[in-house]
C-alpha cells in the first residue's frame, strides 16, 4: 500500500476522533470513532487503517487506537 494512501487514512481517522471527543467521555468515543468508520468507509479504507496501526510511521489518535479493537477489516466481520 502507498504511503500517500496510508498516511490519508490515518489523517482521516484522526481528524474524527477528535471531532467527535469534545465534550464525551472516552468509551463514548470510542464507540462513536468505531461506528463511524464501520458505516461509512469502505472495507478496504478499514484494512489500510488496521495496516498503518501497525506501521510505526504512523500516529494515531488514541481514540483510533482503542476503536481499532471494534473496527471491521474484513466483508465478512
Amino acid at each position: 500500500m502507498s504511503d500517500d494512501r496510508l498516511k490519508y487514512v490515518v489523517d482521516m481517522a484522526n481528524q474524527i476522533a477528535v471531532n467527535l471527543l469534545h465534550g464525551k467521555e472516552e468509551q463514548q468515543c470510542v464507540a462513536e470513532v468505531s461506528y463511524h468508520i464501520n458505516r461509512f468507509w469502505a472495507p478496504s479504507m478499514r484494512s489500510q487503517l488496521a495496516e498503518a496501526a501497525n506501521n510505526k510511521n504512523y500516529q494515531l489518535e488514541a481514540m483510533v487506537i482503542l476503536a481499532l479493537k471494534e473496527i471491521k477489516t474484513t466483508i465478512d466481520n
